[in-house]
């Protein structure tokens, strides 16, 4: 399984192509700098709650469909 952050920022990378955008777009769409979105579609950097509630609003919805597809196991 992979980490949480990598998981997240695939589906970044995935919900930001299906909508034809650059990573400058919608890194201003959020509110942060295109390095930091890299960062985190890469996983290597992870958002506060204020700037993934931004990035739901940048795509028309809510936070819990923006992790869709996102899980956890926790134990064996």
């Amino acid at each position: 399984d992979l980490p949480v952050a990598k998981q997240f920022g695939k589906r970044l990378k995935s919900l930001r192509s299906e909508r034809g955008l650059i990573q400058q777009q919608l890194a201003d769409r959020i509110g942060i700098d295109r390095s930091f979105l890299s960062d985190v579609e890469n996983g290597k950097k992870d958002m506060t709650l204020g700037k993934l509630d931004n990035t739901a609003k940048a795509f028309s919805m809510s936070l819990s469909d923006l992790f869709t597809g996102i899980g956890i196991t926790y134990g064996s």
